[in-house]
């Protein structure tokens, strides 16, 4: 792995969340599955917005039972498990970040969700999967730490069938300025990657792909931010501070004055192969 991505991993890499978790499960074991991947979603969808904006993405999609998604940068999968549970897809999923795909297989182990969905490690510049192997991708909160946008479409549309579909979810460029750091997805400067919809949008036209939808997500984003940060001094058990480490509080904080003040905003594309 190449300095820039160990540097992201770790940046990522908790060490003890396959504990935590896994023990989230056992106290609430014996309840539905539909109860437990909502409960889940309150750290398992490390996005602004949360499962909210997870749900809005897929809806938007009219994914249809039985197809194949890749989704990119699956973390703990509860972008997958949504998918799949809601929508009666099959997921693969992939990630830098060993540690999210170790505990997050093992979630979906207790969970009954073994052979629906399967997460990889490995590097969304080099996806390991076969041309022409999925119905759609989703990719949420990815694009922030990869330059080479270009390349990033370019590999997912090799693994798309005609008329896929792909729907991103990232923090985008909304204004002109310097972002302060540290943010959710990166410690420092470095590692953020950070560019406008005109930026995304030609390097999704240069990998093949056609935009039909653009949304601006600033609204959800604050709304949401403000209810995380209300409970971060509370310490949840399940939460995204958990994800987010001793810094939580001022990675939330940067975020969300960023967003107010009109530099960044989560925004939603959505693009397919004619």
């Amino acid at each position: 792995m190449d300095p820039l991505n160990n540097m992201i991993a770790r940046h990522y890499s908790r060490g003890s969340l396959g504990p935590t978790l896994l023990a989230a499960l056992d106290e609430r074991a014996g309840l539905p599955l539909g109860t437990l991947i909502e409960q889940l979603g309150a750290v398992d969808e490390f996005h602004v917005g949360g499962r909210a904006a997870t749900q809005a993405l897929a809806d938007a999609m009219k994914l249809r039972p039985g197809q194949n998604i890749l989704d990119i940068g699956c973390g703990l999968g509860g972008t997958a498990r949504l998918l799949a549970t809601r929508h009666n897809v099959r997921v693969t999923g992939i990630d830098l970040t060993a540690e999210y795909v170790e505990v997050g297989n093992n979630m979906n182990a207790r969970l009954g969700l073994s052979g629906q969905i399967e997460l990889v490690c490995g590097n969304a510049l080099a996806l390991p999967f076969a041309a022409r192997g999925f119905d759609a991708a989703t990719m949420l909160h990815v694009g922030m730490n990869i330059a080479n946008k270009s390349a990033l479409f370019g590999g997912i549309a090799r693994t798309l069938k005609p008329g896929g579909k792909l729907a991103v979810y990232d923090i985008m460029r909304t204004g002109e300025g310097a972002l302060s750091y540290p943010v959710p997805w990166a410690s420092e400067a470095s590692m953020s990657f950070v560019e406008a919809r005109p930026f995304y949008r030609s390097a999704l036209e240069a990998a093949g792909f056609a935009v039909y939808g653009e949304a601006d997500r600033r609204e959800l984003a604050l709304t949401f931010l403000a209810t995380v940060k209300a409970r971060t001094g509370a310490a949840p058990a399940l939460g995204l501070p958990l994800l987010m480490g001793d810094d939580a509080a001022q990675k939330l904080t940067n975020l969300s004055t960023q967003i107010e003040a009109g530099l960044i905003a989560p925004v939603q594309i959505l693009a397919y192969l004619p």
